[in-house]
């Protein structure tokens, strides 16, 4: 089941894909976009490019959905 649906395409953010360590380097005012983009297009199944091009409002709806997901992330009970 999708974590959200971007105009073309539906997302599911596989958590399991980064560390606890990159996790928290998100929030280091210091990081580089690149880097979290990087991070942001392993867990969703995108590439660099498709992050960087997504509208500011898709990228908006995909980094909503992906700390959605953070702040629950053992609500799904797989």
């Amino acid at each position: 089941m999708a974590d959200v649906t971007l105009k073309d395409r539906e997302i599911v953010i596989d958590l399991e894909k980064i560390t606890i360590k990159e996790f928290r380097s998100l929030f280091d005012e210091n990081q580089s976009d690149e880097i979290g983009d990087q991070i942001l297009s392993r867990v969703c199944g995108l590439t660099v490019d498709e992050i960087a091009g997504l509208s500011f409002t898709e990228y908006k709806r995909l980094t909503k959905a992906f700390f959605r997901k953070a702040r629950e992330p053992l609500a799904d009970p797989n």
